[in-house]
């Protein structure tokens, strides 16, 4: 009988049921649309704009950030679960410690003979084990591993939207502080537009509708000294808290204007390699791993289930007297198999399959969206770069113009508004100029988070560690 219990888990055959996942295969465009002439993109993208400003505010981000701690903490956790899956399918050992009370009533012949109460008292261990022959503790372990490498990616995902953050506040904050120092020259010379009206008005050589016109024109553009302001002192507070930091932290520290970081090099990378860089298509491949071995998990239900079972320990009659002359030991093994549950089985299996249609289907849509974001950053890149060179020359144009405007009207050759009009369109083309420089540098950086670089060089979300160890301990035994 003991021969019997031991060996039959044996007489089963040993399988891991449901499919094995394969990567899905896609197919990629060989080039981008947008014909460029361009460098490979670098780990550190963001030090092409040779700001040391922004490489120690990116490195300060990377590791304050409580956004890409608690990312990696879910990495944590996912590691810690996949060892709580491994530990299901091995033997576990519980003390086990019982008294009992029983009372026995012998007869013969229908006749009382004697009757006894007797106290049982057990000490020892119980051991357990369900043993895993179809798999689905493996394909459990399947979907740990792959949930781990999802939330490495996620990690990654969240690095990458960090730098991104942390150079476009940069950039934002820089581009506001240009505007601001424009705007303030500006004013500057409108005042003196001012000032000189109003002495020409008392010479008799200018009327008072002159004088309310340039007064009114310094009034206007005054107005827009608070919101440079408002949009300095926000992107302070966006970078500080970036940085893990209190709204304020960084105000002194970015007291002094300085100028918008522009990259010298346009990086990117060939569309196939774009797949491999990605976190989001990452994580998105990986979800679909996790999809199919749940599909292997419900598969295993349909099968039987195979546990063993042992106490082993000491049991006497007198708590006061365990020796080891009082060994107990049992042994068991149970089969249980579904027969019928009105088809709750093959229905969840159904539900799995879907699933992973769905994710299959998510992985499409990342990869479609993923291209599409690069194909826009290097769009807008390319023709904000022209528009960038055509409003350079617009601003030395306007400074002509507003240099023979002031010169006609000292010597009475045209009206006053010619200089208010030259005045106003220096103003706006120098505000694009500055508005299109931000823009320039802001679409690189677009593009290199669509390209998915600057993860790479970070160790904190290296490769997932992998144990191997236990892994022999659930695969099911060879005939």
């Amino acid at each position: 009988m003991k021969r019997f219990i031991f060996t039959l888990p044996l007489a089963l055959a040993a399988c891991v049921v449901g499919r094995d996942y394969q990567p899905p295969e896609i197919s990629v465009p060989t080039k981008w649309s947008e014909n460029i002439a361009a460098q490979k993109t670098s780990d550190k993208w963001w030090q092409s704009f040779n700001d040391a400003t922004l490489n120690g505010l990116i490195d300060e981000a990377i590791t304050a950030n409580l956004n890409l701690k608690q990312a990696l903490a879910r990495v944590k956790e996912a590691r810690i679960l996949r060892s709580q899956t491994i530990a299901t399918g091995l033997p576990s050992l519980s003390g086990k410690n019982t008294a009992s009370r029983r009372f026995n009533n012998s007869s013969t012949g229908g006749s009382p003979v004697g009757s006894q109460a007797i106290n049982i008292f057990q000490l020892g261990f119980d051991a357990a084990w369900e043993l895993d022959f179809f798999g689905g503790i493996q394909r459990a372990v399947e979907a740990s591993d792959a949930a781990i490498d999802a939330e490495v990616e996620n990690s990654r995902d969240v690095l990458l939207t960090l730098q991104g953050d942390v150079a476009r506040e940069y950039i934002t904050l820089r581009a506001n502080q240009q505007l601001l120092t424009t705007h303030q020259a500006l004013l500057a010379a409108q005042w003196e537009t001012v000032k000189l009206t109003q002495i020409r008005q008392q010479s008799g050589l200018a009327n008072a509708l002159e004088v309310a016109q340039a007064q009114a024109q310094f009034d206007n553009t005054a107005a827009n000294s608070p919101r440079y302001e408002t949009e300095i002192k926000q992107a302070i507070h966006a970078l500080s808290v970036l940085l893990g930091r209190e709204p304020n932290a960084l105000m002194q520290r970015f007291s002094i204007s300085k100028p918008i970081p522009n990259a010298k090099v346009s990086l990117t990378n060939l569309p196939s390699e774009l797949l491999q860089r990605r976190p989001d298509i990452r994580r998105a491949e990986r979800q679909m791993a996790i999809a199919n071995a749940y599909v292997g998990i419900a598969t295993a239900e349909l099968y039987p289930k195979v546990n063993l079972a042992a106490f082993i320990g000491l049991q006497n009659l007198k708590i006061t007297d365990f020796t080891p002359m009082g060994k107990s030991w049992s042994s068991a093994s149970t089969i249980t198999m579904p027969l019928f549950n009105w088809g709750k089985l093959q229905a969840n299996i159904k539900a799995k399959d879907a699933q992973y249609e769905q994710a299959f289907l998510t992985y499409q849509s990342v990869v479609l969206t993923a291209f599409q974001e690069v194909e826009n950053a290097l769009v807008a890149q390319h023709n904000e770069s022209q528009r960038y060179d055509a409003l350079s020359q617009a601003v030395t144009a306007n400074q002509t113009a507003l240099a023979l405007a002031n010169t006609r009207y000292e010597k009475g050759l045209t009206g006053f508004i010619d200089v208010l009009q030259a005045q106003q369109a220096l103003y706006q083309t120098q505000t694009a100029q500055v508005e299109s420089l931000a823009t320039v540098a802001q679409q690189f950086v677009a593009l290199q988070k669509a390209l998915g670089g600057g993860w790479q060089s970070e160790a904190r979300v290296a490769e997932p560690e992998k144990h191997t160890v236990l892994e022999s301990i659930l695969k099911p035994p060879k005939l």
